[in-house]
């Protein structure tokens, strides 16, 4: 790893992460306050009044404890998409950017080898994801201690937490090796997130009705089991190591792909 160039690259890539940070902790914050029994029902009738919608957005069951609401209406859907905008905002950031402007030949004029650079941005990028998902963390546990002490499984949650960001590193991981393999800049920007788009759409229209049920099935999503890791599942334990494995081996394949490609072009 190269030191001064992760510490710059982290400081660049610190507002966009805070960004996001902040709009998942306002919307967590509202989740949770949102557990009420009153309002429960509330939102029961509705779901019975949409249960195409609500399923589409993996908001099928509104579950009996904080954990189980608090998985149905945040880790469906916004605990998804926002990570995976960061992810390939990041991406881009860290590799194509400098690609596309140049500014990679004059870092690598220095004595640093491809390897190492790639590395050195890799790390950005899983810091970045990693503090995220640790700020949600004790955001999401102190507010709940604030407003139902004893409610949420501690314990839980960390395991659904541990689960949403092996979900999070493959989509890292696609973002990483579309921006590190793809000779054309316009491609290596938007395939990475065009693909997890894809999985992520596919997934909510697998839950809108049986006809389109076969879609769970072509999407890695579909191994994204926070509640099952939460009980120890072994097949949901085996879907989160499944995901984060492949996230690692995409980084790895991104990484060799950038140490051999062409930067003349």
């Amino acid at each position: 790893m190269v030191w001064p160039l992760f510490t710059r690259e982290l400081r660049s890539a610190a507002l966009p992460a805070l960004v996001v940070a902040c709009v998942l902790a306002l919307y967590a914050g509202v989740i949770v306050s949102m557990y009420d029994p009153g309002l429960g029902a509330s939102l029961e009738l509705m779901r019975e009044s949409m249960p195409e919608l609500f399923a589409a957005f993996g908001m099928a069951d509104q579950g009996t404890t904080l954990l189980e609401f608090l998985v149905n209406y945040l880790y469906g859907f916004l605990l998804v998409v926002f990570p995976l905008v960061l992810a390939a905002l990041l991406a881009d950031r860290l590799m194509v950017r400098h690609i596309e402007r140049g500014s990679v030949t004059y870092l690598l004029a220095q004595p640093v080898s491809r390897t190492r650079l790639a590395i050195s941005q890799l790390l950005v990028l899983l810091t970045c994801m990693v503090a995220l998902m640790a700020a949600l963390t004790v955001f999401e546990l102190a507010v709940a201690q604030a407003l139902f002490p004893g409610e949420l499984d501690a314990a839980g949650l960390l395991a659904v937490n541990a689960s949403t960001l092996c979900l999070w590193v493959l989509f890292a991981g696609v973002c990483w090796a579309s921006a590190c393999a793809l000779p054309v800049v316009a491609a290596a920007r938007w395939t990475g997130v065009a693909v997890c788009t894809i999985f992520v759409l596919a997934q909510m229209l697998s839950g809108v009705g049986d006809e389109l049920s076969w879609l769970a099935d072509v999407t890695p999503i579909a191994l994204f089991d926070p509640l099952g890791v939460a009980s120890g599942d072994t097949g949901a334990v085996a879907g989160a190591a499944a995901l984060a494995a492949s996230g690692i081996a995409l980084f790895a394949l991104g990484t060799a792909a950038f140490s051999r490609r062409d930067l003349s072009a």
